[in-house]
């Protein structure tokens, strides 16, 4: 198809048209204002220019407040991002997150300018050179220091078409093997997980952590059909998964519901997870697990709006109530951990159909079960606690 480049409003459409075709890599560009503040900016533009010398370039907007104080501060830093940084650059390219830059997943340089730590490569550099390249500005880059990040052997972020992608699927970090293995212990304890409910007179799940979702295995008395349910692993959902596992996994975990909510009490977060490490089971509050989370999450036909306010309401009972007075009487559920051999979070007991409201005894009652019970899993997985692994009765 061939178009002419003399009607303006046609011109533009077939531009964008025919560049969307060309796969660009994605990275985030990094300086900092004058006070000192980090900022940034996710760019398609970047390029290498001279091996000798080391000089790098991208294009800039001149409106972009990023590009401005990079002529101010003269110097700026260059993170590449992975085939796992879309969430990442997704929360760059939105109005609605107020500080990209709160995660746990920066290094700064002694001027205080930030670079992705697991970033697939990073580059640090002074500006050399400033040119007008039409609409935009093409700045150029002498790099003075240069390598691979954490994500080394990561695949890089690509865009095209208007999506993002990879040469492989986005999830690189997923294990169908692994989740099948996961699949194939739940299978052999599922008699143990119904005598437990039977016995307790409660709900009882195992669910499981598959990237960024977390997956029901298998449940018993259950109130619907949970088994192969899904839902997002984001903050505060399944605290007990961020707790018992890696850096790296607890950021997902919290860019995941910055996701869904725009933003996030990562202090909040933050103390939770310590309790949870503390008293060593976790818990969910309100009724909105109890009566709405079934329903929408066990619908095939669920959007995103109806997700983002789902959260919304959960994130927010668990603010208020476990910050009661009496918190015990507002607990819908409690989660304890499965730990596999390497003492992390392989598989989370999830037991509910208890309160919210029963009395403290029962309450206490519920806990003692479920955490006796989740150690005997461990044990039967063959799987091994944290040496710090002390859990405490309330």
């Amino acid at each position: 198809m061939v178009t002419s480049l003399r009607a303006p409003e046609l011109a533009k459409s077939w531009w964008r048209t025919c560049l969307g075709q060309y796969p660009t890599g994605v990275s985030i560009i990094t300086t900092v204002d004058g006070l000192g503040a980090p900022t940034g900016m996710v760019v398609g533009t970047f390029t290498s220019v001279s091996e000798d010398p080391p000089l790098i370039g991208f294009l800039a907007l001149p409106s972009s407040k990023t590009f401005q104080q990079i002529r101010r501060s003269d110097r700026f830093r260059v993170s590449v991002l992975g085939a796992g940084h879309e969430e990442l650059c997704r929360d760059f390219a939105s109005s609605s997150i107020d500080d990209p830059f709160t995660e746990d997943s920066w290094d700064y340089d002694e001027y205080g300018i930030p670079r992705l730590r697991d970033a697939v490569a990073w580059f640090d550099a002074t500006v050399h050179d400033v040119l007008p390249a039409g609409d935009n500005k093409f700045v150029l880059g002498r790099v003075h220091d240069l390598g691979i990040g954490d994500g080394v052997g990561a695949l890089p972020l690509l865009f095209l078409k208007g999506g993002y992608g990879s040469f492989t699927s986005l999830r690189l970090d997923f294990d169908a093997r692994q989740l099948g293995g996961r699949l194939r212990l739940a299978s052999e304890v599922t008699d143990a997980v119904a005598e437990f409910a039977d016995r307790v007179e409660v709900e009882c799940m195992l669910a499981t952590v598959a990237h960024d979702s977390v997956v029901v295995l298998t449940a018993a008395n259950a109130r619907a059909q949970l088994v192969g349910m899904t839902f997002p692993f984001a903050a505060p959902m399944a605290p007990g998964f961020a707790a018992w596992s890696d850096e790296e996994t607890r950021s997902r975990w919290m860019r995941r519901a910055r996701r869904l909510l725009g933003n996030v009490d990562h202090e909040f977060m933050r103390e939770t997870i310590d309790w949870v490490r503390e008293y060593g089971y976790a818990l969910s509050f309100g009724d909105t697990m109890s009566a709405g989370f079934d329903a929408i999450m066990g619908s095939p036909e669920v959007g995103q709006d109806e997700v983002a306010q789902l959260w919304e309401q959960i994130a927010h009972d668990y603010r208020m109530l476990s910050r009661s007075e009496f918190p015990e009487r507002h607990v819908s559920m409690v989660q304890a951990p499965v730990f596999g051999r390497d003492g992390m979070a392989e598989l989370e007991v999830v037991v509910g159909g208890f309160g919210p409201g029963c009395d403290p005894e029962r309450y206490r009652e519920v806990v003692a079960a479920t955490l006796d019970f989740s150690t005997e899993l461990t044990r039967m997985v063959g799987g091994t606690p944290p040496d710090d692994y002390d859990p405490r009765l309330p």
